[in-house]
């Protein structure tokens, strides 16, 4: 009877803890603490869903994660981060429409939410539509002024719409908060590029490289630069940079040594990679023309013959090959075939000022006086300083 007793008193304290009384039902407290309760669980139940969805985005799963945050936004609709993570998910998938609608979601849960604003801006930006990327972007910018990420995207948003002098006061403006993060120097050096500013472009991309050391592509812009900068003995120096760090030269670099040593005037070391480049890409315009100028700086008759005829044949509407056959007709004194060549040379688009001082010498040379004169002058038209030009003195008066 007594073990009787205890049970009752047991299941009597056990309904008194949850708000019950024998006869009466729940009473409010009762019923307030179980909901509580319900509320507490069902909570800690969504942010585990949450967890594991954001697990199975960061490594990949992207079915699994979409079905693991659509219930845990289902259950509880209120929290943005959950609509942020939707969103994510749903870009990754390629499904832009949803993912905006997301992330449309989560700002109107949070305003504040700097993440939101910024995958809004690349859903714009998929979609070409860069003015309302920078609108996102800008504002996930104001939002969080610590993140690189935000500034960066803005910024390149601008020099895609070509606005460069926002994106340099935007990045200017708030370089100092990110002095050692490469990035902005390379981005002022692609700006400054665009805007033929090859110096500061040169000077940008070495800031950056020193930042970065270790980033090869970053040393290769450099290099590119430096070349366009005509900085040569620095590009050569960058080139032994790559080289010394056993990072296999591509065939751009390989192109852009072989263009340096020919400026340095050190023609035997750039003929040897010329050679090797004819070899290995045997159909490269650009390498047989460089080719031809350098065999004839090195009076080689059979190369830059060589380099004519295949010029010739790859690209008919180059100029470079024409000169350079008509180069060997005249030292053969074969004067009316170089005329005939030069001819060609100048009707192509690309001819320059060197086809044309080529005609005009050769027609002196043939006795044509007004024809040289013709051609000296258009010559002096395509490019004043042949006016001073040693090489060219004497062209049309007999020299």
């Amino acid at each position: 009877m007594r073990k009787a007793t205890t049970n009752i008193n047991t299941l009597l304290l056990s309904l008194s803890l949850l708000g019950l009384s024998a006869c009466g039902g729940p009473s409010k407290a009762g019923l307030e603490a179980r909901e509580d309760a319900y509320s507490r669980i069902d909570l800690i139940n969504t942010q585990i869903g949450y967890s594991q969805a954001q697990q199975a985005f960061e490594t990949g799963q992207l079915r699994d994660s979409l079905e693991l945050i659509e219930k845990t936004v289902e259950r509880y609709p209120d929290a943005a981060e959950y609509h942020l993570l939707h969103g994510r998910v749903l870009l990754e998938l390629h499904r832009l429409d949803e993912s905006l609608a997301a992330f449309e979601s989560a700002v109107e849960r949070d305003e504040e939410l700097a993440d939101a604003h910024y995958f809004m801006g690349i859903v714009h930006q998929r979609w070409s539509e860069d003015e309302e990327a920078y609108e996102h972007y800008l504002a996930a910018t104001e939002l969080d002024d610590t993140s690189p990420q935000y500034l960066l995207a803005a910024s390149e948003t601008l020099v895609a719409l070509g606005r460069h002098e926002e994106a340099k006061a935007l990045m200017e403006g708030r370089l100092r908060k990110f002095e050692h993060h490469p990035a902005f120097r390379h981005l002022l050096g692609q700006i400054a590029q665009l805007e033929g500013d090859r110096e500061a472009a040169a000077r940008l991309y070495e800031e950056a490289s020193l930042l970065q050391p270790d980033d090869m592509q970053l040393l290769e812009e450099l290099a590119t630069a430096q070349f366009l900068a005509e900085q040569v003995p620095a590009c050569l120096d960058t080139i032994r940079l790559l080289e010394s760090s056993e990072h296999e030269l591509n065939r751009q670099m390989v192109l852009l040594k072989a263009r340096c040593l020919m400026q340095s005037e050190r023609y035997t070391e750039a003929r040897v990679i010329y050679r090797d480049l004819r070899t290995s890409t045997p159909n490269d315009v650009h390498v047989w023309e460089e080719w031809g100028w350098l065999a004839w700086l090195l009076d080689d008759h059979r190369g830059l013959l060589e380099a004519g005829r295949k010029v010739t044949v790859l690209a008919p509407d180059h100029a470079a090959g024409w000169v350079m056959l008509a180069v060997i007709d005249r030292a053969n004194d074969a004067l009316e075939s170089a005329e005939g060549h030069l001819e060609t040379a100048i009707g192509c688009n690309d001819a320059d000022s060197l086809a044309w001082v080529l005609l005009a010498k050769v027609r002196r040379m043939r006795g044509d006086e007004a024809g040289a004169e013709k051609a000296w002058a258009t010559a002096v038209n395509l490019d004043e300083r042949l006016q001073d030009d040693s090489k060219v003195v004497g062209v049309t008066e007999g020299g």
